[in-house]
């Protein structure tokens, strides 16, 4: 080896350990650090020294020579010392045979240098060394944060490379196939991850596919069923991507997945709840349109009647008027019973009009259509609001349940417009669509927004669409901007 040059000295923080059995050779490698700005932890001579000095001074890297005195050779010391310590080897060797190098190669070393060298070439091995395991370092943090992290995660997760081999299950994973990580690694996916979408969908195929012109797709809906590897079945939420490098090529797949059990045990309950509720709804509101019928009639006959006699009498009494000689004292009394028949008249007709709003007589005697046309042209008397009322239904009567849902769900959409749309017209058509009764009410107001419909206040907007949904039909309500409300009810002939 030549003489150590004078080069600048650089100011450097890394420490290394140098292992060499050739006291000469090795004071003429601390030369070349000191020169090169290395400060050198220990000069040792056999593995053993190599590692209990390694252990108290953490050097950020070793020289070593593979020939040591002592029970491990440079090559055993490396391996230990990467193992323990993390400490990466440059190797400084005479030996150049095949076994030596391919020695080296499987402890990993970071650098292989033949004496005699350079100072310069083992200054470049140094930084190339110390610059490979800091980024290997790097990367091995950023692995352990990685795989930390996914095992951390409540959801599970499989990665496999671009044969769709498996080469990654975290804990979550694990537990729900059934399968230990040991012993998925390269194994086909649909060997671990074998999901049945229904009873008579082929068991085993795998739910990931690529050809070398196509993109990964997968087979699987986002919901399906996993075949656990006990043979149990679990309801799953899952979605897959494929795993891209830096320069977008397809490298692998990794699919995420959950256990759904619960979800939708919960999903099923809510429905079933939701059934119930609408059950009550519908009973309920056939209980109240009862009691209403029943109001109405009550109203109907017994105070009309009252009032009706009361006309009589009032008229009786109006007769005998003239028998009465003192005109000072008759004509009183004449002024009085004609405020009483004006009195009359309108408690009469203020009994029929409430009788009407609870149940409309004509109905449940003559039929959806005459009620409609009725209230329209009630609605339109009373809020001075053209309303017009066709309908081309080439059926018999309706029933019952499904007439007085329209026909209340058309006094609540005339309600609204009263109240919100500044509308000057609504118009309106019945008719039948495919055996499907559709009622479509049109205004040319202002146009209801969807923020409006969103309202938890919006009670009737929500009845109209329950009164639908409860008939299997459905509601629907569409506003645009300064054109007005369209309300479309869809309900089963029936």
């Amino acid at each position: 080896m030549s003489p150590p040059k004078r080069l600048p000295i650089r100011m450097a923080n890394e420490r290394i350990l140098v292992v060499e059995d050739d006291p000469a050779v090795a004071e003429l490698i601390g030369l070349y650090l000191k020169h090169s700005g290395y400060a050198v932890t220990a000069c040792v001579a056999t593995g053993e020294e190599a590692l209990r000095q390694a252990e108290r001074s953490q050097p950020h890297l070793a020289l070593m020579d593979i020939g040591l005195r002592g029970e491990i050779d440079g090559v055993q010391t490396a391996e230990r010392l990467r193992a323990q310590f993390d400490v990466p080897v440059v190797f400084l060797t005479g030996l150049v045979d095949d076994a030596t190098v391919q020695r080296s190669h499987n402890a990993k070393a970071f650098g292989y240098l033949v004496k005699p060298f350079r100072q310069d070439d083992l200054k470049t091995s140094i930084e190339l060394a110390l610059s490979k395991h800091q980024v290997e370092s790097k990367l091995r943090r950023i692995e352990r944060w990685f795989t930390a992290a996914i095992k951390s995660i409540g959801d599970a997760v499989i990665t496999t490379d671009e044969k769709t081999h498996i080469t990654f299950l975290n804990p979550v994973a694990e537990a729900l196939t059934g399968w230990p990580l040991a012993e998925t690694l390269g194994r086909p996916l649909e060997q671990i991850f074998r999901v049945q979408e229904g009873p008579s969908t082929t068991v085993g195929e795998s739910p990931v596919r690529r050809s070398d012109t196509e993109p990964v797709s997968f087979t699987f809906s986002r919901q399906t069923t996993l075949l656990a590897r006990d043979g149990g079945c679990l309801p799953i939420e899952c979605s897959a991507a494929p795993i891209r490098n830096d320069q977008g090529a397809i490298i692998g797949t990794v699919l995420v997945f959950r256990d759904i059990t619960e979800r939708r045990r919960t999903d099923e309950e809510l429905r079933r709840s939701r059934g119930q509720l609408r059950s009550l709804a519908a009973h309920l509101e056939s209980v109240r349109e009862e009691e209403r019928t029943g109001i109405a009639r009550e109203i109907h006959d017994e105070l009309g009647q009252m009032l009706t006699g009361l006309k009589m009498d009032l008229s009786w009494i109006e007769k005998r008027l003239p028998a009465i000689g003192d005109p000072a004292l008759r004509q009183p009394l004449a002024d009085k019973a004609r405020s009483m028949f004006e009195l009359l008249d309108h408690m009469v007709q203020a009994v029929r009009k409430i009788s009407a709003e609870l149940r409309p007589g004509m109905l449940d005697d003559l039929g959806l259509v005459p009620a409609l046309e009725w209230q329209a042209r009630e609605w339109q008397a009373r809020t001075g609001i053209a309303c017009q009322v066709v309908a081309d239904l080439n059926q018999g009567p309706v029933a019952p349940d499904r007439a007085i849902a329209l026909f209340r769900i058309f006094q609540e959409a005339l309600t609204n417009v009263a109240r919100h749309a500044q509308a000057s017209e609504v118009r309106a058509h019945l008719g039948l669509d495919e055996g499907w009764l559709v009622l479509e009410i049109k205004d040319n107001g202002r146009g209801i927004t969807e923020d409006e419909q969103r309202r938890g206040q919006s009670f009737g907007l929500l009845g109209m669409k329950e009164r639908a949904v409860i008939l299997g039909g459905l509601c629907a309500i569409d506003g645009t901007p300064g054109q007005g409300t369209t309300v479309r009810v869809r309900i089963p002939g029936g």
